[in-house]
């Protein structure tokens, strides 16, 4: 009989690899030339991902630095900063001490970079020094706790890994198995519990990956795919994902990088021949590569670098998707794409910190390349911040119906019976500041103000109408545009800020142009200013817009109603 003959491999995506080459070798280039930021003693991630790269620039053929016997001496010393950085429990410290997160994330550098080192004779020395410190790393991690979520699955990863370059026995597996028995976060709506495109892409599903891969639980794909799966729709032309929902930093940018996601939706496209993820691969992967971060993931699966299914664009994203447990809707027709947010976690956490969505951006709008980055409302109501709404409803016109309920006071003299002749009351919170005043023994008189805001989405963009009830007091809309435009039709106010107060202004982007009106009023009971609220402002905290400002100002109570509209040359 004659053996049956394997197939051959399929053939390699010659472009993408040599685009992650020509980036690795130029971070490389920078190391040698000593042009690198030096590294702080806790740095000890960047220094594993410095040694990471070497390693691979030593192995990758098609690196400049193939073999180059420079890279030795250098890869030597980042393994000494890096062993010396150790505590002598065995972790690393960072602004979180001896943490044992922290040290996961650079034990699945270590792994990985040992890994690729192993292949090398002349690595050796390095591959013996990289055990030896992820070794002294193990019997931490078994028994250490996280803080986060996404810190579950980084931590889990990292114990597959180590369990796989040093064989210690069982405990590694089974300490994985405990973290992955509580159950992936992942929401209905495809988002994971921290809602983050950058913590998606960066920890919790590379980890997935790795889990699936090295504990064979092929279930942990199933995560990673609904993940990737909500993601689509949110990846605008630039290439960045839509992050205001997220939980974390990335909710204060205008969309997150969506370059992180490359490799997943590789490698989904490549195993289930999926051309929609593929599609996905190539609009981020022309947006730029990291190869420092990409190219050793490559190398040790080749098969990451395979040609990707047929296909062009990404499937017509003309339509709506909703991600409800999210509170979030994204609209695209065309050129024009409209995002409404309201799932704030305010006010049932009624503190700025970080795991809450605490923007106050709700609506975001852009045709082509001019971009409304965020509109936000503010009202002068006891400092209680600008309008955020925990709430995203379906509205009478069939549109989105966002809400807000604010509620302060003044307190009267308390009872006979619950005075204290010393003056002497406890400390407590009045939901806005604390006082040693007994809030909750007293009668309050409740000053209130109510905001809704429907947005109504429109083939050529959408209309935005506020409703106020309650107190009478200024309120604006301040419109954020990416820089880079001609903006017509607005009148100058304080600070470098503009005003709308006629029938329009014009925004326009080489062919692309946004309309937005009408304007709203003027004079010195209505300012053209943003308030942060207390917990920004007894702070001296900076919640600023980045870009044009553009404000409509008004009185409450009251209706307002604005008009976003895109428009293209010749249209």
């Amino acid at each position: 009989m004659h053996p049956t003959p394997h197939p051959p491999p399929p053939p390699v995506d010659e472009a993408f690899t040599a685009a992650l080459v020509t980036d690795l070798d130029r971070g490389v280039a920078t190391l040698l030339a000593g042009r690198a930021p030096a590294l702080s003693p806790l740095a000890h991630r960047e220094t594993t991902a410095r040694l990471k790269a070497l390693v691979a620039a030593w192995s990758h053929p098609a690196s400049t630095h193939h073999r180059d016997e420079r890279l030795l001496a250098p890869a030597a010393t980042l393994l000494a900063q890096l062993a010396a950085a150790q505590t002598p429990g065995g972790l690393f410290d960072s602004t979180n001490l001896a943490s044992p997160p922290d040290t996961a994330f650079t034990v699945n550098d270590l792994c990985l970079t040992a890994q690729l080192a192993d292949r090398e004779p002349a690595l050796a020395h390095l591959a013996d020094g990289l055990r030896a410190v992820g070794a002294r790393t193990l019997p931490p991690l078994l028994t250490g706790g996280v803080h986060t979520p996404n810190h579950r699955w980084e931590l889990a990863s990292a114990l597959a890994r180590l369990d796989a370059l040093l064989d210690p026995g069982p405990a590694a597996r089974a300490r994985a198995e405990q973290w992955l028995a509580e159950g992936v976060d992942l929401q209905d709506d495809g988002m994971y519990s921290e809602r983050s495109p950058l913590y998606a892409a960066a920890v919790t599903n590379p980890s997935l990956l790795v889990l699936a891969d090295l504990l064979g639980r092929p279930d942990l794909l199933d995560p990673v795919r609904r993940n990737l799966e909500a993601f689509l729709p949110l990846i605008d032309d630039d290439g960045a994902v839509e992050s205001v929902h997220s939980r974390r930093q990335d909710q204060h940018t205008a969309g997150h990088p969506g370059a992180g996601l490359v490799l997943q939706y590789r490698r989904l496209a490549l195993d289930e021949d999926r051309a929609d993820f593929a599609a996905a691969a190539r609009l981020l992967q022309a947006r730029g590569l990291d190869g420092r971060r990409e190219l050793p993931e490559v190398m040790a699966r080749p098969g990451l670098a395979a040609e990707l299914p047929a296909g062009g664009a990404l499937p017509p994203r003309d339509g709506t998707a909703r991600l409800g447990a999210s509170g979030l809707v994204v609209a695209t027709s065309g050129r024009t794409r409209t995002v409404v947010f309201g799932g704030s976690d305010q006010p049932a956490v009624p503190t700025i910190r970080s795991g809450t969505a605490n923007t106050a951006t709700f609506l975001r709008f852009r045709h082509g390349d001019a971009v409304l980055e965020s509109v936000r409302l503010s009202t002068e109501f006891f400092g209680l911040g600008p309008f955020r709404s925990a709430t995203l409803e379906p509205g009478a016109r069939g549109g989105h119906l966002l809400r807000q309920h604010l509620r302060a006071g003044y307190y009267q003299p308390l009872a006979p019976a619950d005075r204290d002749p010393r003056g002497a009351y406890p400390l407590g919170d009045e939901g806005r500041f604390h006082a040693a005043m007994a809030f909750e023994r007293r009668a309050v008189d409740t000053v209130e103000l109510v905001t809704e805001v429907e947005v109504d989405l429109l083939g050529d963009g959408a209309d935005l109408t506020v409703r106020t009830a309650g107190a009478a007091t200024s309120f604006a809309l301040e419109l954020t545009l990416r820089p880079g435009g001609r903006l017509e039709g607005v009148q100058p106010a304080e600070g470098g800020a503009h005003r709308l107060t006629g029938p329009e202004l014009r925004y326009t982007v080489g062919g692309d142009q946004l309309v937005i009106g009408p304007g709203g009023g003027d004079g010195h009971d209505q300012p053209a200013t943003y308030g942060a609220g207390e917990q920004y402002d007894y702070l001296r905290g900076d919640h600023a817009a980045r870009g044009e400002r553009v404000y409509v100002t008004g009185r409450t109570p009251g209706v307002v109603t604005l008009h976003l509209r895109g428009r293209s040359a010749g249209s």
